[in-house]
């Protein structure tokens, strides 16, 4: 297995997203996800970006060409959030530590979803009576 592929499979393990849940979070085909986590092909640059994206991991990380698996969130956190965060954390038992992960992934998830807008819906007319 390629290092892109190994590292592709280990970022989705940690994010907790199958194949098709990230297929419909970056818009890329599930056969060439499938096709990547094969080694028959590596992503080119910007699959790769979209990729390292939707998993929170660095791109340079994700070809192989850097160690350390990093998060590319920009927005630093306030120590007050990061403080009320790790409050409510260690507050919870194993399981409602897992429960908040599982829901924390999910609003990542649907964060990186484009937003779809519903198509309108016509009025039916009525049938007129004679």
């Amino acid at each position: 297995m390629s290092v892109f592929a190994d590292r592709l499979k280990t970022a989705m393990q940690q994010a907790n997203v199958t194949s098709a849940q990230l297929s419909k979070q970056t818009g890329i085909g599930r056969s060439s996800i499938s096709q990547w986590l094969s080694s028959k092909y590596v992503a080119k640059h910007d699959k790769v970006t979209t990729l390292a994206q939707a998993l929170a991991v660095n791109p340079d990380w994700l070809l192989g060409t850097e160690p350390v698996v990093e998060s590319t969130t920009d927005s630093p956190v306030t120590p007050v959030i990061d403080d009320e965060l790790t409050t409510l954390w260690q507050q919870l038992d194993a399981v409602g530590q897992q429960k908040l992960l599982k829901k924390a992934r999910k609003l990542v998830a649907k964060q990186a979803q484009p937003t779809v807008k519903p198509k309108k819906k016509g009025k039916k007319k009525k049938a007129k009576k004679k």
